[in-house]
C-alpha cells in the first residue's frame, strides 16, 4: 500500500518535528545550559514550509512553525523560507528514510549523523539561499526531491544537483563518513551552481 502524503505531511511529519522540540525541554530542564540556549534558538523560530507532491494522490501541504512548535495548515501562515517538491512516487522512499526523524533525511545528506534541527541561526543562513536544489539519493530505493529557497516560483530545472549514492548516504547517517571526505572523494557529486551547494551545505553544518 502506497504512503499517504496526507499522513505524512499533516501528522507524523509535525508529530516528530514538535517531539525534537520536546526532547530538547526535557535536556534544558536538566539544567543544561548549551541544551537551554538551543531551546532558546529552537523556539525563536516562527515560519512556514511549502511542499508540492506532485502526482495522482499528491498535492500542497503547509506546515507552519511558531514559537518552534509546527501545526498543518491549510495556507502558509508566514512567506515560506523553502518549497520542497517531489513525486508521489518518491514518497516511500522519504518515508522510509526520514525514521523517527523529520529533517533526519536532510541531516544525512549534510553529513549529520541524526537530524538537522531548525534553529533562528540555522534559519538565518537558509534565508540567504537563493535558488533551487536537486537532492538525489541514488540506488535500487533511490528518489529525489528539489528544495527552492528565496521565493518566487520553482523553476523547470534545479540550479544545481546533489547527488549521493545509498551506501555512502547510510556511512553519512552512521556518522562513519565525514562530509568533507565524502565531497573530496567524489562520494557526493554536485552539478551546476557549486556556491549554492556549498552555500546550503555551510547552513545544513552550522553549529545548532
Amino acid at each position: 500500500m502506497n504512503p499517504d502524503p496526507r499522513e505524512f505531511y499533516q501528522n507524523r511529519i509535525p508529530d516528530q518535528f514538535n517531539r525534537s522540540l520536546d526532547l530538547q525541554q526535557e535536556q534544558a530542564a536538566k539544567d543544561d545550559s548549551e541544551a537551554l540556549r538551543i531551546l532558546e534558538d529552537m523556539r525563536a523560530v516562527s515560519t512556514s514550509i511549502l511542499i508540492r507532491v506532485e502526482g495522482d494522490g499528491g498535492g500542497r501541504f503547509a506546515l507552519d512553525i511558531d514559537n518552534g512548535r509546527m501545526t498543518a495548515a491549510p495556507e502558509c501562515r508566514h512567506p515560506a523560507f523553502v518549497v520542497i517538491r517531489h513525486d508521489q512516487s518518491a514518497l516511500a522512499a522519504l518515508v522510509r528514510e526520514s525514521g523517527d526523524s523529520a529533517l533526519g533525511f536532510l541531516g544525512g545528506l549534510a553529513g549529520l549523523a541524526g537530524e538537522m534541527r531548525l534553529t533562528q541561526s540555522r534559519l538565518s543562513d537558509l534565508a540567504d539561499l537563493e535558488g533551487s536544489v536537486c537532492l538525489e539519493l541514488t540506488g535500487d530505493s533511490g528518489f529525489s526531491l528539489v528544495t527552492h529557497f528565496g521565493g518566487g516560483d520553482l523553476p523547470d530545472e534545479p540550479d544545481c544537483t546533489i547527488r549521493v549514492d545509498d551506501e555512502a548516504y547510510r556511512d553519512l547517517r552512521a556518522g562513519a563518513l565525514p562530509a568533507q571526505e565524502a565531497f573530496m572523494s567524489g562520494r557526493i557529486a554536485i552539478e551546476g551552481d557549486m556556491q549554492l551547494a556549498m552555500q546550503l551545505a555551510l547552513a545544513a553544518l552550522s553549529p545548532d
